[in-house]
């Protein structure tokens, strides 16, 4: 199993409600920033949530995601 970035979080040790920036969650799944981006747009992927204008991702969602597109 390859090995994360340095700076990816540990879903595990987070809090449900925790939030999670586009850079972190491409750094979990592999998948690029962009492709999270357009996933927003066309309201596919795992959940946004948008705080100050901000796109972020619940640790309780992004859990849910990852689980379900391995």
């Amino acid at each position: 199993m390859p090995s994360l970035p340095q700076n990816t979080p540990n879903l595990a040790a987070l809090p449900a409600d925790a939030l999670l920036t586009r850079k972190q969650m491409s750094a979990l799944s592999g998948f690029t920033e962009q492709a999270f981006k357009k996933w927003a747009r066309l309201r596919r992927g795992p959940n946004v949530t948008v705080i100050e204008g901000r796109p972020r991702y619940r640790v309780a969602d992004a859990r849910a995601w990852l689980g379900s597109a391995r």
